[in-house]
């Protein structure tokens, strides 16, 4: 999908407030790793691709990367913008992206690689970057599975949010081989390692719910729908955070590719 005027718009800019106002950032371990791999980030050109609202764009450009922040939808990066009005932001869709080859030393795709065309985006990755650089995409996801608020919740999504099992479904298939799948689909880009990263996020009850409201299989849903289901929701998380604050363990997989010289 190119640039411009065709770019496909987004689901998510109907909830860019929301999700700019209660997705969380991503732990300090998966900007090591990429400088594990990829050297400092002080000056590296980096793409940064399905960017949405900024947050991973915002969290390398504090690490000294040169960051172009990429999204189909236009009311997320406008929230990109107002965050940092100095961000590079630009329409565009990583499976074409706007951009002369083998110029960037970086390309990330944080909580956004299953959204696109695996086979369109791997040739674009390979095309922009430069020889030895490198892609990185990586994933938060809550790992509270087992404890019973947990299960009850995810059950209840799992009934009402078709989409959920899908995206489920496309992370299970995708994120254990990012970076084989991406090799394979095209042979100049090589694995450069992985990491999963455990840490804990504490959020209050309203910034989750506002959270959950910025979610796919959430927006797809009919309103009056997705009304009753996040006050149901709501409920389960009072049971067990009467207090309002949740302490919730989270896990970020991050894999690496990287474009042999």
């Amino acid at each position: 999908m190119p640039a411009g005027n065709a770019v496909t718009r987004s689901v998510f800019d109907s909830a860019a407030s929301e999700y700019d106002a209660a997705r969380p950032t991503y732990p300090d371990a998966v900007f090591a790793a990429i400088q594990d791999a990829a050297g400092p980030l002080t000056g590296l050109l980096t793409l940064d691709c399905g960017a949405g609202t900024g947050i991973a764009s915002r969290q390398l450009a504090a690490r000294g990367a040169r960051v172009v922040s990429l999204d189909i939808g236009g009311q997320m990066l406008a929230k990109a913008k107002a965050r940092d009005p100095r961000s590079a932001c630009v329409l565009a869709d990583g499976n074409r992206m706007p951009v002369r080859p083998a110029v960037a030393d970086l390309v990330t795709f944080a909580q956004s690689w299953h959204w696109f065309d695996q086979r369109l985006a791997a040739a674009e990755i390979a095309r922009v970057l430069r020889p030895g650089g490198h892609w990185a995409a990586w994933w938060n996801r809550p790992s509270a599975t087992g404890e019973p608020w947990f299960d009850e919740y995810e059950q209840l999504v799992t009934v009402f949010c078709p989409g959920y099992q899908r995206q489920r479904l496309r992370e299970e298939h995708l994120a254990p081989d990012w970076a084989s799948d991406l090799a394979a689909a095209h042979g100049r880009m090589e694995p450069a390692g992985t990491l999963v990263a455990p840490w804990t996020r504490q959020v209050p009850a309203t910034d989750w719910i506002t959270g959950e409201r910025s979610k796919s299989y959430f927006i797809e849903l009919e309103p009056a729908t997705r009304e009753a289901v996040l006050g149901r929701l709501a409920k389960i998380i009072v049971g067990r955070f009467p207090d309002g604050q949740l302490t919730v363990p989270y896990s970020t997989t991050l894999t690496l590719a990287r474009k042999a010289g």
